[in-house]
Formats: C-alpha cells, sequence, structure tokens
C-alpha cells in the first residue's frame, strides 16, 4: 500500500518548484516544519522557497526570529519578488494552517492554481478552496510531528540545526510533551534528537519576552471558575493567536478542581476562536460541536464568524449550564 509519503511525493513530482507557506504570526512549529520540509524537499531534487512576510526577522516574535538567524541556509520568498518564482510548474504547500483566513499572505493563495494543504489542527468550515490535497490529522501533536515522520521513513537527515527548531516547535505545541501526545510523538522527538537537536539552543529558542509573559499572567489573572470545576479566560486583544487560545486554555488545566477549560479571543475582525480542553472524561468535543466547531474528548476548539466574543462567552456558558 502506497504510504502517505509516497502519495505526496507522486502528487510534488510534476512540479519543478515549491513555496511553503504557514500561517500568521508564525510559531516555531510552523517554522520548524518548514524548515524540516524545506531541507527534503532539497534532497529530492526540488527548488524550493519559505514564504515569509516580513523581510526582518526582528519583525517576528523573539523565538521565530532566533529560529531563522539560527538556520541561515533556507532559502525565502517574501511579498515583493514571489512572483518571479511563481509559473505553471509551481505549487503551493500550505502548512500548519487550513483556513483562507489565516494564512500568511492571503493574496498568494489567490495567485496559484496548485496548493496542498498540511495541518494537524481541528477542520473548521473556512479551509482553503479547490486544493490538490487538503490533509489534516488532528491526532498529530504538531505540524513537526508529521515532517519528522517523513524524514524518518525515507531516512532523511534533516541537520543539527533545522532538528533542534523542529523539536522546539513539537515542545511549544505539546505544552512541554504534557498534552496532545501519543507514543509516535516521543519517537519523533528521539529521532529529531538523534540528528542532532541540541537542548541549549532549543531552551534559547524556547525564552520568550517578559511582556509576553505578563500578558498571559494577566489573562490566566483574570479568568474566572463557572459552575466550580469550567476555568474560562476570555483575551481582550483584538488579533489573538488560535495557538495562544490553545496554550491559556492548557495552562487553565493545572489548577484544583477544573475539569475543563475554555479560552475565547478574536482571531481577526471577522472571526472569533475557542480552544477547550479536558482533563479525564469530560467531553469538550460535545462542547464545541454545539458551537460549530469539534475535535476530540479533551482537546477541541471552535470559530465562530460574524460574531462578539461577549455573544460566544454567553453561549459557552449556557451549553455548559446544562451540566449542572
Amino acid at each position: 500500500m502506497e504510504t502517505l509519503f509516497g502519495k505526496f511525493k507522486n502528487m510534488i513530482s510534476k512540479y519543478d518548484k515549491i513555496i511553503i507557506m504557514s500561517h500568521q504570526s508564525p510559531d516555531l512549529d510552523a517554522i520548524g516544519s518548514s524548515m524540516g520540509l524545506s531541507v527534503i524537499l532539497t534532497k529530492l531534487g526540488k527548488e524550493n522557497y519559505i514564504f515569509l512576510s516580513k523581510h526582518d526577522p526582528k519583525e517576528y516574535n523573539s523565538s521565530v526570529r532566533q529560529a531563522i538567524e539560527l538556520v541561515p541556509t533556507m532559502k525565502y520568498v517574501y511579498p515583493d519578488d514571489y512572483k518571479n518564482v511563481i509559473d505553471e510548474s509551481t505549487v503551493l504547500i500550505v502548512l500548519d494552517v487550513h483556513q483562507m483566513e489565516r494564512v500568511e499572505y492571503p493574496d498568494l493563495i489567490d495567485e496559484m492554481d496548485n496548493i496542498i494543504v498540511l495541518d494537524h489542527h481541528i477542520k473548521s468550515n473556512y479551509s482553503i478552496k479547490d486544493t490538490e490535497l487538503l490533509y489534516i490529522d488532528s491526532t498529530l501533536s504538531s505540524m513537526v510531528e508529521l515532517i519528522s515522520e517523513w524524514s524518518k521513513e525515507d531516512d532523511i537527515e534533516l541537520g543539527n540545526l533545522v532538528s533542534t527548531v523542529m523539536l522546539a516547535g513539537m515542545e511549544v505545541d505539546t505544552n512541554g510533551f504534557n498534552l496532545k501526545t501519543t507514543e509516535n510523538t516521543f519517537i519523533n522527538a528521539a529521532h529529531l534528537t538523534s540528528m542532532g537537536a541540541d537542548a541549549v539552543a532549543k531552551q534559547n529558542l524556547l525564552k520568550e519576552t517578559k511582556q509576553a509573559y505578563l500578558q498571559r499572567a494577566d489573562y490566566i489573572k483574570n479568568s474566572y471558575v463557572f459552575h466550580r470545576r469550567f476555568a474560562i479566560c476570555i483575551l481582550t486583544s483584538p488579533n489573538c493567536e488560535q495557538q495562544e487560545l490553545a496554550e491559556l486554555a492548557e495552562q487553565l488545566l493545572s489548577f484544583e478542581y477544573i475539569e475543563a477549560s475554555f479560552a475565547i479571543g478574536q482571531l481577526n475582525e471577522k472571526l472569533i476562536g475557542i480552544s477547550a480542553r479536558s482533563i479525564g472524561d469530560f467531553d469538550v468535543c460535545s462542547i464545541m460541536k454545539k458551537m460549530g466547531g469539534g475535535g476530540h474528548l479533551t482537546n477541541a476548539a471552535s470559530q465562530i464568524a460574524n460574531t462578539t466574543v461577549k455573544e460566544i462567552e454567553r453561549e459557552l456558558k449556557k451549553i455548559l449550564g446544562e451540566f449542572e
């Protein structure tokens, strides 16, 4: 039987050039999986580029800036020069996101005839349309896990620097390997370590600014407990990230008596996001399905258009009230 990666290689074999793009405000999972995929494609003889919307790495967060500077061999394209790469033999691979509203540069989607999407987030109702392949596996801990698995299956050496960035990305998306992990997650973490991922360099990548830490602490401080067992956190930023919601929901689970947690925030002008997490048998997926989303028993999410954070908060509390 042809594996996923065999099918994927056959699919890209007809293209000469490949652009890799992730989501807005990329994190270490996004940039790490992009770098890993770039190495694999290069070793398969494919000309490829990682798309960045900003020329100066300092315009990204500290972790991504350090990752870009750590691996100087990557090839990038930007909004002012990507058209030099595009022709009928070019395919766009979108990693770590599948919603049109959240890709790093939506104009690039509009200009591409050939698009492949690979993601690990819970499927939403706003997927990129007309793709050659839309592959979403929400059982994966991270996008890095999929790319690491590919390198392992095809015995492709990623190098110590890229492996370091990828391992850091995996750690970010699993909240320090405490959530969303399977046996395969740890196998691939070991695989990245075997290729030279550096523990000290990884820790430097994972450092955050004091401002970001205090902002998250402030959100947690202002969260509240509903019906004695549900933690709810409201983000006031007008443009938060789904990953930020997920991380906050995960952190709220660490408090005593909390069975399920929910983080709500505005992703953009049109979209409100909510991430839900639980420990044990409480089914947050059923909650998110009632709010237009989905997921798994302990890990679920939803994105709702044309509403407000306050309205979503009220709807959530009404649904949770049914469990009392």
